[in-house]
């Protein structure tokens, strides 16, 4: 750069700012004063005082006017082009029609999506300092595995309170069930939890009235204001009592503080709080370290003191509980909604999969959109040939013709997301019946600059190529409307569009029948007992010092062919497990982890449970209380060759192996079979279990209730079928089910909108080939088959890949279940059959009724 000049940008920014007229006259002046300033002063000051000049002229009088008539042209210009582009929609409405509509439709199910992902990141993530919140999880070093329980000794909190310095609040408490209150003999189901008094200070549930301390008083309760409202009819209750019920325990309580209502963002919604410390001093006869009843959380001054923690809170465990089977360990609190798996002992996502699967599904519908509104805009765009021949030859430039194109794209673009937008506030409601939600569609800053960033952009994208393309043509081919090579290879661009378009709809097809067939193949499959018609509900109240009457009352039922006590739950929380047992020939370090049940003499039967070796319990014996019976897995894993007779030692004393059913599935089939038992003890069992007679549900379920009245007058009445626990369990499967299908019947909905629009354009372009094919004697099936071919090819290829695509993403999801369907052959060629259909129906009418169109209308001109 040569310093001996003016500095060059000052030049260049007095040119572009100083009005023409007096730019040489000034321009001389200043440099002429420059070469003074150089001889008196020296360059680097002259270069200076130079800038200062620049600076100096940049006032009115100087400066170029604002307004001038080239501006009015172009506002002139602006409103042609508008006005041109209208008239074009309405000339080509059938184009802009499908362009609009397939925006449209993808706009408002990536919205969806967006509105369903947002909620679902959202949960547990509104307490304070999330990210240094932890939850601490036991890890179980098992027989069969490494498996992972979110519980821990209650009395770990305590400790970790008074030794480990770096933990700045700790809290204890429960899961939520759903427990029995009442109020003046007035029952009502309702979900709470037991909690110390840190547990508000630790988490934001925000208390309405009343003091969170009010937990450290173990009489007192917190409720909800819509509990207040459902139990009292209002919600200023502070003073009042309830009494809380559960099995064979009751205590009257009094409510010390109202809380706010629990909002989506929380994943363990809950009615109440109750004390912790009549939850661990009344009502746990076990209080030992290798019970796992608390759930403990701490907040930690900084996340990266997580490691330091963990291994003092070992060090606290292992100083109390022998053995090396069991270490604990932390997890983010705000992460166990979507990362709650763990496979070997480490975490393996959870519904963050689910996640992953929906921001995939909005981009593949995103993607179908821009593509087709791409494909219909070149096409269409090579008809305005003539159109930007006439506006060169009159002197537009190459700016204000891509201008023009730009223009087109963005007015599609606003249409489509004010459309998209008003449908959305419009279906909300049945969108969250469909997903389970509870989604607030809010137009708030965040989404007004998403929806300016995206106009621009699918503008952008949609109007790239004719802006680029047919702005640059030249006069003399653009009048002639001559197809150029570039020309040629937008046709062969656009079939590559196609081919994407169409691959990416085969993968949704084909994840939706995998999806469709697991969860048929999870509903329908034999668990080894029968879940059909049986109908259970918690033993409480009266009936737990009248069992006995109670069942004879309901044996005699039409309609019930047989009745148990029984706690059996296929619902995960509410399972009995146990590790405290051990056999002859138990290895010292062996830990297995069995599943058991208590029941009657009825609880195997009235399952359907197969009997492989041995018998059932037996009433009339008053030696069953020592007798036990596993399932085959259990069996497997103690090693037992002829177990019938053999002895156990069970935490309640010795038992005697009577029997072995058949291997059952007691959670969901995301699980591996797991060692089961059942006891002889009715009075610990939490149900009553009835099998009722198919077909005669409704009417057997009113006399249930009416016999149950009669014993708990007071107390609601709250049957459940265990086959709708079962299926409560794959909830989220089967909506991510049900959403699949929808969303993926759009993708393809759009895809053929897409090569509709392309056939019609193909046959506009045709229209005179097929008149003169037809003159010469070609029948309306070849030209039909000719042309539908053309447009197929690109479907056919899209076939090769998708299908391998879909097959290893299929085998991917497939892994999350112990137990899935096998990918079959069928499924694959369904899928390819059905796409193929729709792309023949999509393309065969348009060019069908082309082929028989009479040719005399379309040579006429020539």
């Amino acid at each position: 750069m040569n310093k001996s000049h003016p500095p060059y940008w000052a030049k260049s920014f007095f040119k572009w700012y100083c009005d023409s007229r007096l730019q040489e006259s000034i321009m001389g002046d200043m440099e002429e004063q420059f070469e003074e300033d150089k001889s008196n002063f020296g360059t680097s000051k002259a270069r200076r005082r130079f800038v200062w000049s620049v600076l100096r002229f940049f006032r009115k009088g100087i400066i170029k006017p604002v307004c001038n008539s080239q501006n009015l042209n172009y506002y002139s210009m602006f409103k042609h082009n508008l006005l041109i582009t209208f008239r074009g929609f309405l000339r080509h409405r059938t184009t802009f029609g499908i362009n609009l509509l397939g925006l449209t439709v993808s706009l408002t199910c990536v919205i969806f999506i967006s509105l369903w992902i947002n909620d679902e990141l959202k949960k547990d993530r509104f307490h304070d300092d999330s990210d240094n919140l932890f939850q601490v999880y036991s890890r179980f070093n098992n027989s069969d595995g490494v498996s992972v329980w979110h519980g821990v000794s209650g009395l770990l909190e305590t400790e970790i309170e008074t030794q480990i310095p770096q933990v700045k609040l700790s809290a204890v408490s429960t899961d939520v069930h759903e427990y029995t209150l009442s109020v003046d003999n007035q029952g009502f189901k309702a979900k709470g939890r037991f909690a110390d008094e840190d547990y508000l200070k630790i988490l934001n549930y925000p208390l309405w009235k009343g003091e969170k301390e009010a937990l450290a008083e173990p009489s007192n309760i917190l409720i909800t204001k819509s509990l207040a409202k459902r139990i009292f009819g209002k919600e200023e209750v502070i003073g009042e009592t309830i009494n809380w019920h559960f099995w064979n325990d009751q205590k009257t309580f009094r409510v010390a503080g109202i809380l706010e209502d629990l909002t989506s963002a929380t994943s363990e919604p809950f009615n109440f709080i109750l004390p912790w410390s009549f939850y661990h001093d009344e009502l746990i006869n076990f209080k030992g370290w290798g019970n796992y009843y608390g759930r403990v959380i701490v907040k930690l001054n900084k996340r990266s003191q997580k490691e330091r923690t963990e291994k003092n809170i070992n060090e606290i465990f292992k100083s109390n509980q022998s053995g090396k089977q069991v270490e604990l360990f932390l997890a983010n609190y705000a992460d166990r909604y979507l990362y709650g798996k763990y496979e070997n002992g480490q975490q393996a996502g959870g519904r963050v999969d689910y996640i992953y699967l929906a921001v995939a599904v909005a981009i593949f519908i995103l993607l179908i959109a821009c593509i087709n509104f791409i494909n219909l805009s070149t096409a269409f765009a090579t008809l305005k040939a003539k159109e930007i021949g006439i506006k060169k030859s009159l002197g537009a430039t190459k700016g204000q013709l891509a201008f023009q194109f730009f223009l087109e794209s963005i007015l599609l673009s606003v249409m489509a997301v004010s459309i998209a937008l008003f449908v959305i506030v419009i279906l909300l409601e049945p969108f969250n019946q469909l997903s389970g939600k509870q989604l607030v569609f809010n137009f708030n800053l965040r989404l007004f600059s998403a929806a300016l960033l995206f106009i621009p952009s699918i503008g952008l994208i949609a109007g790239l190529y004719p802006a680029i393309h047919l702005s640059g043509l030249k006069v003399i081919s653009a009048l002639k409307a001559k197809a150029t090579t570039r020309q040629m290879n937008g046709v062969w661009s656009r079939k590559a569009l196609v081919f994407v378009q169409f691959t990416l709809s085969i993968i949704l097809m084909v994840g939706t029948l995998i999806v469709s067939r697991q969860m048929d193949y999870v509903l329908d499959k034999n668990l080894g007992y029968d879940r059909d018609n049986l109908l259970y509900f918690l033993k409480e109240g009266n009936i737990l010092d009248n069992s006995e009457a109670f069942i004879a009352e309901l044996e005699n039922i039409t309609g019930v062919t047989l009745v148990s006590q029984s706690g059996f739950s296929v619902t995960p929380g509410f399972q009995n497990r146990t590790a405290s047992i051990s056999w002859d020939g138990k290895e010292k370090d062996q830990r297995v982890s069995f599943w058991e049940n208590n029941g009657d003499a009825k609880s195997v039967d009235i399952l359907g449970l197969e009997l492989i070796e041995g018998r059932s319990f037996d009433a009339k014996l008053n030696t069953e209380e020592n007798s036990i019976i596993f399932n085959e897995t259990a069996i497997q894993i103690m090693g037992l060759e002829d177990p019938i007779g053999e002895m156990v030692t069970h935490y309640t004393g010795k038992k005697e192996i009577i029997g072995v059913v058949k291997d059952f599935t007691t959670e969901s089939l995301h699980h591996p079979m797991e060692p089961a038992m059942f006891h002889h003890r009715p009075e610990q069992a939490h149900y009553i279990m009835l099998k009722i007679e198919n077909g005669k549900e409704l009417q057997t379920i009113k006399k249930i209730e009416s016999v149950y009245k009669k014993y708990n007058t007071n107390y609601p009445f709250d049957p459940r079928f265990v086959d709708q626990d079962y299926q409560a369990m794959y909830d989220s499967e089967m909506r991510v089910s049900k959403l699949s299908r929808l969303f993926s019947g759009l993708a393809i909905l759009i895809s053929c909108m897409g090569l509709l629009g392309l056939t019609i354009f193909q046959v506009q372009r045709r229209v005179k080939e097929i008149g003169i094919k037809k003159v010469l004697g070609c029948s309306s099936w070849k030209l039909a088959l000719s042309m539908t071919f053309d447009f197929t090819k690109s479907v056919f290829i899209a076939l090769i890949f998708a299908l391998p695509i879909s097959y290893l993403l299929g085998i991917k999801w497939l892994e999350n279940f112990a137990e899935s369907i096998e990918l079959s052959l069928s499924m694959f060629t369904s899928a390819a059959f059905l796409a193929i259909l729709i792309a023949w129906l999509t393309v065969g009418t348009q060019t069908w009724k082309a082929a028989n169109a009479n040719p005399v209308h379309s040579l006429r001109n020539e």
